[in-house]
């Protein structure tokens, strides 16, 4: 989640907490591809936020460095997406 607030003065998490964003995907649960309560709870608290990223694998698998370089712009470009849906979010003109 971005630092701060939006331009209409929300925090970032407000705004995602009020879009309704903060939901999993995944079942809840200890096996693999499932999410822990604890975690679960945090992703609908808003502290969490979960995100859907799949990587190539035409030329092999990457390596964990290169896979970890993929997932931190991922995740840069997911934080400016949602700073450009959510710049203007809770803002009244009276």
């Amino acid at each position: 989640m971005p630092a701060g607030n939006n331009s209409a003065g929300k925090s970032w998490k407000d705004c995602w907490l009020a879009t309704g964003r903060n939901v999993t995907t995944m079942t809840e649960g200890s096996g693999v591809g499932q999410i822990s309560t604890t975690e679960k709870a945090s992703v609908e608290a808003g502290d969490t936020v979960e995100l859907l990223f799949s990587f190539p694998v035409a030329d092999g698998v990457p390596t964990a460095a290169a896979l970890d370089d993929m997932v931190d712009k991922f995740i840069a470009s997911r934080k400016l997406k949602l700073k450009e849906d959510l710049s203007y979010y809770g803002y009244t003109q009276g």
